[in-house]
């Protein structure tokens, strides 16, 4: 038996089984055709931090962004730890991502209390995560997020690689109960794929069947509940 804490039960009390929700798509073209495809989409506007944002264009970008798209992540990829803690500080009315892949970077997100970190094995030769991480996840409660589009832009041998990590990933997001998602992270109209196609990874990463699916709509139902 697994040591997740989630039950097919626990959804169906909770929520819908036929809402399926994209977390991660990053441009306009993503997010209209995910729009056909799921029940609710967020859009990810992605900012590269070597220093501080300027803080008024940057509320008002993501003001405008609320606008036309309802639901807002922000994906923050910077090698400065303290950069996550202070954008996690703002009250920004979107979702926090941290784009993982360096191990400093990794902990700092998780330690901050950001809403999701995304890829933590991206360009690594390990999975980036490992009990240490799971468990101050597990703590504070933030999200690790599986993605597809990686897959689709690597080589064979890449693929074999990223998808042994994404499979000890999972192992430790179960044995410790932390929250997940599944998702394209796709930057493209070409990367985004339907729930069946996200629900296909996440078996072949070792989840059940009603694991796959709560990780299109249970954890990530509770996740956007932060934004009310």
């Amino acid at each position: 038996m697994s040591g997740s804490q989630y039950s097919p039960e626990a959804e169906e009390v909770s929520f819908s089984r036929d809402n399926f929700i994209e977390m991660d798509v990053r441009s306009e073209e993503a997010y209209e055709l995910a729009k056909e495809w799921f029940d609710e989409v967020v859009f990810t506007k992605t900012l590269v931090l070597e220093n501080s944002p300027d803080w008024p264009t940057l509320k008002e970008e993501l003001k405008e962004l609320r606008g036309r798209y309802g639901k807002v992540a922000l994906l923050l990829v910077t090698k400065k730890p303290s950069l996550i803690r202070e954008v996690k500080n703002r009250n920004l009315k979107a979702l926090i991502y941290v784009q993982g892949g360096d191990m400093r970077v990794n902990r700092a997100a998780l330690e901050a209390g950001v809403d999701a970190l995304i890829s933590p094995w991206l360009g690594r030769k390990d999975p980036g995560f490992d009990h240490v991480l799971a468990g101050i996840a597990a703590r504070r409660n933030v999200a690790i997020g599986f993605s597809l589009a990686p897959l689709l832009r690597a080589n064979p041998y890449e693929r074999v690689q990223i998808l042994r990590f994404m499979a000890k990933t999972w192992q430790l997001v179960d044995k410790y109960s932390v929250p997940r998602f599944i998702t394209s992270s796709a930057e493209s109209r070409w990367e985004v794929r339907g729930p069946r196609d996200l629900m296909s990874l996440g078996i072949n990463l070792g989840m059940e069947f009603p694991q796959a699916r709560a990780s299109l709509n249970f954890y990530p139902r509770k996740i956007l509940l932060r934004l009310k």
